[in-house]
């Protein structure tokens, strides 16, 4: 299929602000590194956007203004980010500012599907936001100047598409075992406790941690909180009035005090507060 037939464009006009996102669906041979692909531009008209974390980790390519990732507890705390920079697998939200608009081209990754090409140990940047010329040098300046120069979304996301399978290395790979235990968690949404999970793989508790270590970056019982969190969050979607021991029960928790506990975990507000926020997409809320 060619690339402009892989392409959607969504366009936004409201109270939020006035922006536009082409979502590019991955070439079929790297579905098992990317989850989605996007270029968003425009003008939001919000100060603080909050970014909740999903068990992905991204690639993020400023092709526009500066782009700044703010201080959650001192927000005059800035750190400015104006080329190419990866931000790792998240256990917590990141907030993030676009004073001046943006044009953002983003990688969203499968749990494990960033080692390959970056080469690093998932644990080595989890938790983290990296500038990718730091780690890899001229390659990354590279790709940004080049994508800098392409004037159609059609055109990044093909260019982004052969740098990946360009560096791709065969000994970073996913494992079969952290690959099956991915699959796994991904099709129970989270609601496979870790023994379970184990006791079905034949291996110990501790070799399963390390595995998902090094290629996940966050242990497992992690990222099925996680899975369990944005399952909340699809529900959550739109409503005003929630009935918070159903989710808890429909999500796999065993309470609703502990639904509330990854909310106050992963997004930093208390499930009240939360549902009161806008949310200008379904991993993201304003709070500011």
């Amino acid at each position: 299929m060619d690339i402009v037939e892989r392409i959607h464009i969504y366009r936004n006009e409201s109270s939020l602000g006035q922006w536009s996102i082409a979502l590019c669906r991955p070439a079929p041979d790297l579905f098992d590194l990317i989850q989605a692909m996007w270029l968003g531009e425009g003008r939001v008209n919000y100060a603080v956007d909050r970014i909740l974390p999903t068990g992905s980790s991204h690639l993020l390519i400023n092709l526009g203004p500066p782009q700044y990732l703010v201080d959650p507890v001192d927000p005059q705390r800035r750190r400015v980010f104006a080329d190419i920079w990866y931000s790792g697998p998240q256990h917590g939200p990141l907030d993030t500012a676009a004073p001046h608009g943006q044009r953002l081209l983003g990688i969203a990754f499968q749990p494990a599907g960033a080692r390959p090409w970056l080469g690093l140990d998932a644990v080595d940047s989890a938790n983290q936001v990296l500038g990718l010329i730091d780690v890899l040098g001229a390659d990354a300046a590279s790709l940004h100047r080049q994508l800098l120069d392409d004037t159609t979304a059609a055109a990044c996301f093909a260019r982004v598409e052969s740098w990946l399978r360009r560096r791709r290395q065969p000994r970073w790979e996913v494992s079969p075992a952290v690959a099956w235990s991915l699959r796994r968690l991904a099709e129970q949404r989270g609601q496979l406790s870790i023994e379970a999970l184990r006791g079905e793989l034949g291996c110990s508790r501790n070799h399963l941690a390390q595995l998902f270590r090094r290629q996940v970056g966050l242990a497992p019982k992690t990222l099925a909180r996680l899975y369990r969190f944005n399952d909340a969050l699809r529900l959550l979607r739109g409503r005003s009035e929630v009935p918070w021991a159903e989710l808890a029960q429909l999500c796999g928790y065993y309470d609703q005090s502990h639904l509330i506990r990854d909310f106050r975990e992963f997004s930093g507000l208390a499930p009240g507060d939360f549902i009161c926020r806008p949310q200008p997409d379904s991993t993201s809320i304003v709070v500011r």
